[in-house]
């Protein structure tokens, strides 16, 4: 009886052992999202930058790398002169977005017709409490919140955007939504997304 118990108590280490040795470190994981966004830069053609331009115009495929976040942005309209501040309620709709490591061919949009459950994203700008969520419940519109909804997302606000402002971001995962920073680890790469008050 010792013996099968042994034998069993062994089986049960080498298990543990070898499942804690199949699964990524973060740095592995960091690694992994580093050599995908080089390779989507790469592919695209982007022009990376490191300062946001003066002029506030970006040029084709021109993308400022926040130092401070890691998130590569693209200004495509600066919205009109009425300014998002801090204390405005912030819808967004997003399209052409894609996970660039398990989806890369999938696209993602909120912009969906008369469907009420593709409503737009909302947060408080300056309420980084409301820049993502954990729900996953079984609504469309909460799903797509933790899959989408980010800090990452409202970033751009703090370069003076206004109301109709349109964006491109590629956000790495440590700056992403719940599902990026909890569950797939990967940074995602919005074609446009589109603000309003």
């Amino acid at each position: 009886m010792r013996k099968i118990i042994g034998v069993i108590s062994a089986f049960m280490g080498l298990a543990i052992i070898f499942a804690a040795c199949s699964k990524d470190s973060y740095a592995d994981k960091l690694e992994k999202e580093e050599n995908a966004i080089k390779q989507y830069i790469k592919e695209q053609g982007f022009n990376i930058i490191d300062e946001y331009p003066a002029s506030r115009v970006f040029g084709d495929k021109q993308y400022f790398k926040d130092p401070s976040t890691g998130i590569y942005i693209h200004v495509i309209d600066s919205g009109n002169t009425d300014k998002i501040k801090k204390g405005d309620m912030v819808y967004m709709r997003y399209y052409d977005t894609r996970f660039l490591m398990s989806a890369p061919d999938s696209v993602y949009s909120n912009d969906k017709p008369n469907y009420d459950e593709f409503a737009a994203m909302n947060f408080t700008y300056g309420n980084s409490g409301s820049y993502i969520s954990s729900d996953y419940s079984s609504s469309l519109g909460s799903y797509y919140m933790y899959m989408f909804l980010s800090p990452g997302c409202a970033r751009p606000l703090d370069f003076n955007l206004g109301d109709k402002a349109e964006v491109s971001l590629l956000i790495p995962f440590a700056n992403g939504s719940y599902y990026q920073q909890y569950s797939n680890y990967e940074p995602i790469f919005y074609g446009r997304l589109k603000y309003a008050k």
